[in-house]
């Protein structure tokens, strides 16, 4: 009696291991198709003529462009922002940085969705960064943990930079910090 109350035990652990296994990964399939379809149709609207009106409007929680960095096999889409709703959604832009020129901040939270994998971003990686004025490449020149409330990386520059930031896992009070600067064209 106690043997088959076991193995009935055994089964429905099992059973509902899988089906709790099958939600998870359905969901994460679920979550990247729908990123990489968000992905493509953001890349189609930033090629549209509809792109030079946008641009000029910017607004919070405006889709603004997409990040891509090969290296760590990540492409996002960056929206105007970086309260907890938008960065819910993809890669935050500090709205007091600037959009086009100088030093471009983004943000992102630091999970497999985002940038858990920024850690292993190295110096001369490349980052792509695309919006309405079109694609600018960006080579990897210091990867640092700063304090979370040191600002004085997202000052703007004479230079054209980006500055990704993300939390460092099990250190709330840190961030990771990668800036690249513009690649000569």
């Amino acid at each position: 009696m106690l043997k088959k109350l076991i193995e009935v035990v055994l089964v429905f652990a099992i059973i509902m291991s899988s089906i709790a296994l099958g939600i998870i990964v359905g969901g994460d399939i679920v979550d990247g198709y729908n990123s990489r379809k968000l992905v493509s149709s953001t890349y189609q609207s930033l090629t549209d003529s509809e792109g030079e009106k946008a641009k000029s409007q910017v607004k919070y929680g405006d889709i603004l462009g997409i990040i891509k960095i090969e290296d760590i096999d990540f492409e996002g889409v960056v929206y105007e922002g970086t309260t907890q709703e938008i960065l819910k959604k993809g890669v935050g832009h500090f709205q007091e940085t600037p959009v086009e020129d100088g030093n471009i901040c983004f943000a992102a939270h630091n999970t497999n969705k985002f940038w858990a994998k920024l850690k292993d971003v190295k110096r001369g990686s490349k980052i792509l960064y695309r919006n309405y004025q079109g694609e600018k490449e960006y080579e990897v020149f210091s990867i640092k943990q700063i304090e979370e409330t040191d600002s004085s990386l997202i000052e703007n520059t004479e230079e054209n930079m980006v500055t990704l930031i993300t939390c460092v896992k099990g250190q709330k009070n840190k961030r990771l910090c990668v800036q690249a600067k513009q690649k000569n064209i």
